[in-house]
């Protein structure tokens, strides 16, 4: 597993709230989450701080969220995006949602997450873990 904030930083993040950010996802914090504050789509665009990385499998806990797209760059800069995949998740209001979702060995410096839709007006993600492997350690 990578730990989040030791390889990667979150360069862009659509929600900017003070009390739910979205540099919580980097460090496993009880009681800490990333709280969407407006309609959707929301982004969060994670940077691996120089590495190429395989990315193989993403956990993420949430609530709320029926849509999701994941999308990767090998550039040195955010500015070019290739679709990896959509998934859809299960409607469960009494319990967290945790899904892993397998990313097939993708090669990436950056990853942008995409929260296309939610089954109410704001979702929230708990945690993300990445499994992934280190293909260079700098660009």
């Amino acid at each position: 597993m990578v730990c989040l904030g030791d390889t990667a930083n979150i360069v862009y993040a659509t929600s900017l709230s003070s009390h739910f950010p979205a540099f919580c996802l980097l460090k496993s914090r009880q009681n800490k989450l990333f709280s969407s504050t407006g309609s959707f789509p929301q982004e969060i665009v994670l940077h691996f701080k120089g590495h190429v990385l395989n990315l193989l499998t993403l956990h993420i806990s949430s609530s709320y969220i029926k849509t999701i797209s994941l999308f990767k760059s090998v550039k040195d800069k955010p500015n070019s995006w290739e679709p990896m995949k959509t998934y859809m998740f299960d409607d469960d209001c009494v319990q967290m949602q945790r899904n892993s979702l397998d990313l097939q060995a993708v090669t990436a410096t950056y990853l942008k997450i995409v929260i296309g839709a939610g089954f109410s007006n704001f979702v929230a993600v708990y945690d993300l873990d990445i499994k992934s492997k280190t293909v260079t350690s700098s660009l």
